[in-house]
């Protein structure tokens, strides 16, 4: 499997899994997400103190398990212990072998300074053909040699950017996903992905523009809305 060969079949992206469902970036919102037809998968990581990758798009706990428990200054041991019913926080190492090239994945580092971690995690599974790495900072995507997109929300945008850093993918919020931006990228050789897309309405219009893929928290909905 071999991601820019999915995206260039356009997709749906499971963002942070399907936590329409189930919690974000859990291993059974990946699960379900895969089940549900999700081409590639999206999930946050975070590093804690001790090095470990971990699946989780804040610092803190609070607002997926209602614990104020901050990743990045707390042990692996510490984080392994939280639980909120039958969810808790995966490694990343843990979530790539779930997925198990059932899917593409993309890894969105939060901070820059977690690179290595992941870069050494995606190599440590094998899962560089089939991942990218994702991020709104530049410094987190400079001078990796695995695929990788730039993450944007403010205009005028950043596809020039992308380019230059050598990206693959761009991946803007929907509104900057215009008709013009679409063929810039694509001349580029750069395939957009527009985030985050709840509504079939919105996301048939951006498949009419050319967008290459739509990231939502629904893939089931999606899924059926574009077949439809």
């Amino acid at each position: 499997m071999d991601l820019l060969e999915i995206l260039r079949h356009r997709v749906v992206v499971g963002h942070r899994g399907f936590p329409k469902r189930e919690l974000e970036n859990t291993l059974p919102s990946i699960e379900s997400a895969i089940k549900h037809g999700a081409d590639i998968v999206e999930v946050d990581v975070q590093v804690t103190a001790d090095g470990v990758a971990v699946l989780s798009h804040d610092d803190t706990l609070e607002r997926t398990f209602g614990i104020l428990l901050n990743v990045r200054r707390a042990t692996w041991e510490e984080v392994k212990k939280v639980e909120k019913g039958r969810y808790r926080v995966p490694t990343l190492r843990e979530a790539l072998e779930l997925v198990a090239e059932r899917a593409g994945v993309f890894i969105e580092i939060k901070h820059p300074e977690d690179k290595q971690t992941v870069i050494a995690t995606i190599r440590e599974v094998g899962a560089q053909k089939w991942s990218a790495i994702i991020s709104f900072h530049d410094e987190a995507l400079e001078g990796v040699g695995l695929y990788k997109g730039l993450i944007y929300a403010k205009p005028p945008g950043r596809v020039i950017d992308a380019k230059r850093l050598g990206c693959h993918i761009v991946l803007p919020h929907y509104a900057l996903a215009t008709e013009k931006a679409v063929a810039l990228a694509h001349r580029l050789g750069l395939f957009v992905v527009a985030w985050t897309i709840n509504s079939v309405d919105l996301a048939l219009r951006l498949w009419k523009i050319g967008v290459d893929g739509i990231a939502t928290d629904d893939v089931e909905s999606i899924k059926e809305g574009l077949r439809s």
